[in-house]
């Protein structure tokens, strides 16, 4: 986690301001709605704003407008979607929102020239509040056997879609330290519903784990359409490294079986 400096007094002029880095870490619900937690690193400062996704989506609309060519293509939106068919403040539908509005994000602060734009940095000063950093310290046994996951790229098939999975145990020789995996959305699905039947018995240990990644109807979604296919990866890649970071699942053989762990 990225460790942000305080809140310093003499806030330099919003044109002269620029992002260097941002997070989006939490959610508050607030008379029922969603309120995002965006924590904003700045040149000379730290902050968080508090976004209901209506926020973003007016942003975005400003960006898409403003920034045009220069827009970076890896900054996938999360789309809007009617509360009809899914409750907006299920534990899962926040954390897939939550996770894609902070990829987003990132994305367009990684490009310099728009992380000094004056309506990037007016949309994340204005509501601006004092930043309350609470770090969770995180302790992992010295004996685990995947220290570090990503996903990096995919590779597109006739009809699916395989996810390259990339792990690593800093604890072993180098030689044996890094590995990949190949994996369709649904085996990562069914190892992680065969992973909370196993713990059904022990709900504080099911609690811990990460909410599990949501399949999409073919229906409403075509699986082969690079953004969702990006949006796919970026969501497994976070339920990774929550996973590897649960005390539970990295002793499960189910997982360490499934992760190509010898």
């Amino acid at each position: 986690m990225t460790t942000l400096e305080p809140e310093n007094k003499g806030l330099p002029p919003q044109e002269k301001q620029t992002i260097k880095s941002v997070s989006i870490p939490s959610h508050k619900i607030i008379d029922g709605n969603v309120h995002y937690v965006v924590q904003v690193q700045g040149a000379f400062n730290a902050w968080c704003v508090l976004k209901r996704y209506s926020a973003f989506e007016e942003a975005h609309k400003e960006f898409m407008d403003s920034f045009k060519t220069s827009f970076p293509s890896g900054a996938v939106f999360p789309p809007k979607k009617l509360k009809l068919f899914q409750s907006h403040t299920s534990p899962e539908f926040i954390e897939e929102r939550r996770v894609l509005l902070e990829n987003y994000l990132r994305k367009l602060v990684a490009v310099k020239n728009l992380a000094q734009h004056s309506i990037l940095t007016g949309f994340l000063t204005r509501g601006k509040q004092k930043l309350e950093v609470k770090e969770k310290q995180e302790t992992m046994p010295e004996d685990v056997e995947i220290t570090d996951v990503s996903i990096p790229a995919t590779r597109i098939m006739s009809d699916h879609v395989l996810y390259q999975v990339d792990l690593a145990n800093d604890k072993k020789r180098k030689t044996y330290s890094k590995w990949c995996v190949l994996k369709r959305f649904t085996q990562i699905w069914e190892m992680d519903q065969k992973l909370r039947a196993s713990l059904a018995d022990d709900i504080d240990a099911l609690m811990t784990l990460p909410p599990a990644p949501q399949r999409k109807a073919k229906l409403l979604h075509d699986h082969m359409d690079p953004s969702f296919i990006e949006s796919r990866r970026i969501l497994l890649e976070n339920y990774l490294k929550k996973l590897i970071k649960c005390h539970v699942a990295i002793r499960s053989l189910i997982v360490l079986e499934f992760l190509g762990v010898q």
